[in-house]
């Protein structure tokens, strides 16, 4: 019985994926579930040679049994008053091997808003300024890759980040999935 429901929807996928009728949007398929996520920020000097690099590894430990590994490994370690390049690596622990799914968020980067905002003690901070998210093709924020520029001051607190997946390409709207909502920790030294 199981089967032929999986039959069921499959055909009707099928079918209305393959429609000519404009007014039912084709099928898609979402990318896999970023399960676990690594904030890299290479620090830079004044003409952008990269210097040195620091990490911080996030996992969402409820969707799949991960072996023991903790949820956050690594705190980014950063120094006062020096910019930063930021990238995000998305990968699908759940699958063995695991599977680097960067790619197919880039590929529906018009869907996807990385936000990114700091915070100390879960209050605002302005210890990191966080700018020059890269744009989508229609020249809205995606924010894979940013700048990242550190204050004057020695401060603990973290990058927040929310991934947004809006599903009809609106990203000024207010209605999409969460694809991740979790804290990066920085340490400014």
């Amino acid at each position: 019985m199981k089967k032929q429901i999986v039959f069921f929807f499959s055909a009707l996928a099928l079918l209305i994926g393959c429609s000519d009728d404009p007014s039912i949007p084709p099928v898609t398929v979402d990318h896999p579930p970023a399960t676990t996520v690594i904030l890299t920020l290479v620090h830079i000097d004044n003409l952008g040679n990269p210097l040195d690099t620091t990490s911080c590894t996030v996992r969402d430990t409820s969707v799949t049994a991960l072996k023991g590994k903790p949820s956050v490994e690594g705190k980014l370690l950063l120094k006062y008053q020096n910019i930063y390049k930021g990238t995000f690596t998305l990968l699908d622990e759940s699958q063995s091997p695991t599977k680097d799914v960067t790619g197919e968020v880039v590929a529906e980067k018009e869907a996807h808003l990385f936000k990114l905002t700091v915070k100390e003690n879960g209050n605002p901070s302005a210890a990191v300024v966080i700018s020059d998210l890269d744009k989508d093709s229609k020249g809205l924020d995606f924010g894979l890759n940013f700048k990242v520029m550190t204050g004057a001051n020695l401060a603990n607190g973290a990058i927040h980040v929310i991934l947004e997946h809006h599903d009809d390409g609106n990203k000024l709207g207010a209605q999409y999935d969460t694809d991740l909502d979790r804290d990066f920790p920085f340490e400014l030294q």
